[in-house]
Formats: structure tokens, C-alpha cells, sequence
């Protein structure tokens, strides 16, 4: 087996180990996959490990597959008893066998959204620290939901209490009883959800001997993909399952640590060697993806990272002229020029558009690029459906602001917005169908104030319909007294402001792009279809289209030419990243991205903004 491999001293290094604990650092393109599946072809025929015994955990269910498959491969058999999958998979089997559990008791995404919901829609108002006739019903958007169901995963990924967690959605004992009340919720009707895997798995083998050495005895040697991924309780588990022997092989790269918002903790990678000193070590530092260039300056910005294993990665690949950098005056002219190059691309002998990848740091930054290559008639694909923006509760009452501003007749818009600053319009005094301003007037004719807010408001509605669409949100904002609005509405739930006026903020830079109020409502009204349309058209794997894809599910591919929109301050790194910490998870992310380029990469950022300064990135500085 031995004499046919061809590896390099390093990755012969690492498939050759024998027993105890391995640290296998793998940089971008290395062939860590390669590496993996040799070992485990090594162990069985040279060490005669009985296949069974051997356990390969990944992080998704689509690696376990690749994984499986590249391994049958070399292994020349149709059919393998070692244990590919990832970590919840494991943990639940675990949990099977001593609790008889089955697929009916995981609960569903979509029913945990609704039970979140549920929770704060009848949570008492002095537990959500909010006024009695307000409630958080009115604002259970998804991306409220996905954000509490992220920090409620924290705390369980970390094995802490609720109470030692400092939420950035709640205030504090909102939180808590969230917490509390989603638990026993999930109790009562004998339900899980993937961290509960862990944690119960964790309490089970802590619990009861008989069941932690049966499954000590069932996995003799543990190998793990993309370890610099994993999370505390992941790892305490897993360290459980590898005593006493520990035949423990990890195998990841703290440069590509980026899920840092779900638990993971690179630190544990770092701190390996402390919990197993007689754990070898081995770099696979030979970067077989990229060009030389690629793989240099990639290099130089994640050099300024402190915390991490120095390494210096390497390539035999030729320099070319592949890493470019352009400033662009405004998004619209960038998403043309990245039009005008995916267009030159297409240009040459045997060029496909699969071959190009966009990668964005979120989703809400697509939206431009995308429609751009729907007007070009360019085919692309996108993996995460981008988020819309227009759906949210504070889009909501802008859009209803200027369609009432327009029209005057759509009741459900003046609902809307009647107390969007507060004006004391009470609901049973607004007709049920269209009406003029003289008719609520006289329905409220007993409350003198009532009135007179009910007459500056309808002089703020004639005045922005004369407005263009930035000139009116800004009004709506500033004239209208919406920012105080919603300023008051956290300080009244004792949560951050700041991320509600950053929507502000980015809705009104939408604005714009449209010279007309019409204009605007247009493309709301038919955004959602768009880009439902352009996605599903191009989702067919087999399809030759761009790829836009965020930097996060850019992870473990490739592709020939990498463009990376945006490269600026607030965007990479991310303005919600303030800690030296939170920075260098930025960075790494910014680092993989670079890496998925084999042949071109571009980077663009915007040199001016309308409203304002835009800066280029620190990070352009650093490379």
C-alpha cells in the first residue's frame, strides 16, 4: 500500500501514525481529505484495525458522504463498516441505543420558530420588560427567531446556564425565561433539537459507566475532520469516547476557524497539545490549490492574526498575475464591472460559468449583484437564498408610509404607521375602508390633540410624496420622528438600538438606486419574486452558472476565478466585530475566501458611498 501512495513527507507523516493523540494542521488545498481516507485504508490493512472500529466524525452530513465515497474508492469495496458522520449523527446514536429515541422526537425547524414565537408572544409583559399593551408578537420576524435560537444554542454548545450568558436580542431576564420556558416546552413533548444531542449525550456517559465504556470499547480510533470547527461540549464528549486509549486523529486548520457565532472554539485546536502532551504534531503545509501569488498574499493577511499556529504554507504552483484589486465609485457600477468581467472570462476556449464564484461576507449584499446578472442575461446560482430585506417590520412601515403617502387608501398601511411615532390614534376610531382625513378627524373630534397630530400627519404625507426616495426616508426618519421611535421602543426593552438603525441605514441607501417613490414600491412589490425565480431557475446542479455564494458556505470549495465584492470597513470585517477576538475571525474569513481562488482573484471595494465616507478594508492594507 505504502509504495503506491504519492504524498509528500508531511502527509506520509500523518496517514503512518501509529497509536495515541495526532494534530494534523491542514492549510488551504493541502489534501487533507486525501489524508484522512489513506489513514483509514492504513489502520485496516496494516494495522489490521477491524473496520468497525473506526470512527470518522465531519460537520455535515454532505462531508460524512464525500468522505464514505472517496474512501470506498481507494479502498476498492463496495461496502465498509467504519462509522462515517458528523458530530450530531454520532451523538444521537448514542442516544437510540440507550433511550430508544427516534426521528419523530428532533423537533422541526420550522415547529422550533413557531414555538419561539409562541414563547414571546404570551410571555408577561413585565418579564419582556415591555409596556402591557404592547407585545412582542408584532416583531417575531425570523431573523428575530434565528438570532435568539443562536444564542440559545451558545449556551448549550458552551455548557453554561443561561444566567452566565450575556444576550445581545433580550434583555437579560427575557432571555432567561425564554430559555427556561423553551426547555421545558421541548420536555413536555419529548423533543430535542441537534445541541440537545450533545448535551444529553454529554449527561448520559457522564451518568452511567456501563454505557461510556460500551461506546469507548465500539470506537477505538476517532478521527476528525475540520476540528478547528468544534464546539466544548462537542469536544468534551468526544474526549470521553476516546479515553482511555486515546487514539484521538484531529485534523483542521485554526486559520480557517469561522463559526465562531455558533460555539465553535479554534482556542481548543491551540490548546490541544496541553490536553494531550504526548500528541504529535504534523503540518501539511504544501498548498496544492492555488497559484503561488494566491497563496502569498493570502498568506500575508492572515500573518497579522495573534492567536494561531505559525506556519508558513507553500506551493509549487507558478506565479501569475492573479490577485487583483479595483475601487468602484458605487454598488451599481461594481455589479456591472463584475457583469463586464464574468463577460471577458466567457471569452475564452473551454470556459464555463461554473468555473466563477462571487463571494459575499452576508446575504443582504447579493441583491445587487444578482439583479445586475439577471438584466445581463448571465446564468448564476445562488446556495442560500438571500434574505429579504423589505420584509421586515421596520421595512414594513416605511413601504406603508410612502404607499399611504401615494394613495391614501389602504386601511392596513394606515394602521401601520398611525402610531409610528406615537399620535394616540386609537383603532376603533379609523373606518374599516378608505377614508378621508376630515372623517377620522371627525371621529376623534373629542380629543383636541388627537387632532392636531392627525393634521400634521397628513401635511408629513403630502410633503414626502413630492419626494424622491431617499429624500423621503430620510424625512420619514428625521421629520417624522420614526429614529426617536424606534430609539425609544429599545429603551423601553432594554435592547441595542444599533442594529435596528443599521437596517435604517441600509434600506435607505436601497432607496437610492430609484429615481421615483413608484419606482421603488415596484421593485419591493416584485423583489421577492425575482429573486425566488432567478434562484430556483439556477439551483440545478447540473446548470452552468456564477456561483454567488456568502464566505461562510464557501468552506471546502473551490473554484478557477473568485470575485469579492465589498471589501470594505463595516462589510469585511463585519461592523459588529469590535473585539481583537471578533476581528480575527474576520480576518479568517476574509482568508478563506481568498484561498477558494485556484487560478484569479478580484477584489473590489467601494471608493466613495452617496451618503457618506466608505472606506476601503484594513484589510486591503494588510495584504
Amino acid at each position: 500500500m505504502l509504495n503506491n501512495l504519492n504524498v509528500n513527507e508531511a502527509q506520509f507523516a500523518a496517514i503512518t501514525h501509529g497509536d495515541g493523540a495526532m494534530l494534523v494542521l491542514a492549510g488551504p488545498g493541502s489534501g487533507k481529505t486525501l489524508v484522512i481516507t489513506q489513514r483509514i485504508r492504513y489502520l485496516i490493512e496494516e494495522h489490521q484495525v477491524k473496520p468497525e472500529d473506526i470512527l470518522v466524525i465531519t460537520f455535515t452530513k454532505a462531508a460524512a458522504t464525500e468522505m464514505q465515497e472517496r474512501f470506498l474508492k481507494i479502498s476498492n469495496q463496495k461496502g465498509c463498516p467504519v462509522n462515517f458522520g458528523t458530530f450530531h449523527a454520532t451523538f444521537f446514536n448514542i442516544l437510540k441505543h440507550t433511550y430508544k429515541f427516534t426521528a419523530e422526537n428532533i423537533i422541526r425547524e420550522r415547529d422550533k420558530y413557531k414555538l419561539i414565537a409562541t414563547i414571546l408572544a404570551e410571555a408577561p409583559p413585565e418579564v419582556m420588560c415591555q409596556d402591557a399593551n404592547e407585545s412582542y408578537a408584532q416583531d417575531t420576524d425570523n431573523d428575530l427567531i434565528q438570532r435568539l435560537l443562536a444564542e440559545i444554542s451558545k449556551v448549550k454548545n458552551n455548557g453554561i446556564c443561561p444566567q452566565e450568558f450575556a444576550s445581545e436580542t433580550l434583555p437579560q431576564t427575557a432571555f432567561e425565561y425564554l430559555y427556561d420556558t423553551y426547555k421545558k416546552e421541548m420536555n413536555r413533548r419529548r423533543r430535542i433539537d441537534f445541541d440537545d444531542m450533545v448535551l444529553l449525550c454529554r449527561d448520559l456517559l457522564l451518568a452511567r459507566p456501563e454505557v461510556l465504556k460500551l461506546w469507548q470499547e465500539r470506537f477505538r480510533y476517532i478521527l476528525i475532520d475540520e476540528f478547528q470547527d468544534i464546539c466544548p461540549l462537542q469536544y468534551e464528549v468526544v474526549r470521553l469516547l476516546a479515553a482511555p486509549r486515546d487514539n484521538l486523529f484531529i485534523v483542521g486548520d485554526d486559520d480557517q476557524a469561522i463559526y465562531g457565532f455558533r460555539g465553535s472554539k479554534p482556542e481548543i485546536m491551540l490548546n490541544f497539545q496541553k490536553d494531550y502532551p504526548s500528541a504529535k504534531q504534523v503540518l501539511l503545509n504544501v498548498n496544492y490549490r492555488s497559484r503561488r501569488d494566491i497563496v502569498e498574499t493570502a498568506g500575508r493577511l492572515i500573518s497579522h492574526n495573534k492567536s494561531r499556529f505559525p506556519k508558513a504554507v507553500e506551493t509549487q504552483n507558478p506565479m501569475t498575475d492573479g490577485v487583483k484589486i479595483y475601487s468602484f465609485t458605487s454598488k451599481h457600477q461594481q455589479a456591472k464591472n463584475t457583469a463586464l468581467l464574468i463577460r471577458q472570462y466567457m471569452e475564452q476556449e473551454g470556459a464555463h460559468y461554473s468555473d466563477i464564484a462571487i463571494l459575499y461576507r452576508t446575504g443582504n449584499h447579493m441583491v445587487n449583484t444578482a439583479q445586475c446578472l439577471v438584466q445581463e442575461g448571465i446564468p448564476f446560482r445562488m446556495r442560500e437564498k438571500p434574505k429579504n430585506i423589505y420584509q421586515s417590520p421596520i421595512a414594513m412601515d416605511l413601504t406603508a408610509y410612502l404607499r399611504y403617502a401615494l394613495y391614501e387608501d389602504t386601511v392596513s398601511d394606515f394602521f401601520r404607521i398611525m402610531n409610528s411615532p406615537v399620535r394616540y390614534i386609537r383603532r376603533n376610531y379609523v373606518p374599516l375602508k378608505p377614508f378621508s382625513m376630515q372623517e377620522l378627524m371627525s371621529a376623534c373630534r373629542n380629543e383636541d390633540y388627537v387632532v392636531q397630530n392627525i393634521i400634521q400627519m397628513y401635511d408629513d404625507l403630502h410633503f414626502m410624496k413630492g419626494l424622491n426616495p431617499y429624500a423621503a426616508v430620510n424625512f420619514i426618519r428625521k421629520g417624522v420622528g420614526y429614529d426617536a421611535h424606534i430609539q425609544k421602543q429599545c429603551l423601553e426593552r432594554g435592547v441595542d438600538s444599533r442594529e435596528k438603525f443599521a437596517e435604517l441605514d441600509a434600506l435607505q441607501q436601497l432607496a437610492k438606486d430609484f429615481e421615483t417613490i413608484e419606482e421603488w414600491l415596484s421593485h419591493i412589490a416584485c423583489y421577492d419574486a425575482v429573486m425566488e425565480k432567478a434562484s430556483a431557475d439556477r439551483q440545478k446542479d447540473t446548470a452552468d452558472a456564477v456561483n454567488i455564494v456568502t464566505m461562510h458556505a464557501s468552506k471546502g470549495l473551490e473554484w478557477k476565478l473568485v470575485i469579492l465584492p465589498d471589501v470594505n470597513e463595516g462589510v469585511v470585517p463585519h461592523k459588529k466585530a469590535v473585539t481583537d477576538a471578533e476581528l480575527e475571525e474576520e480576518r479568517r474569513m476574509f482568508y478563506v475566501a481568498m484561498t477558494r481562488a485556484k487560478e484569479l482573484l478580484f477584489l473590489f471595494y467601494i471608493q466613495e458611498k452617496e451618503a457618506g465616507n466608505f472606506l476601503p478594508s484594513r484589510f486591503l492594507n494588510e495584504l
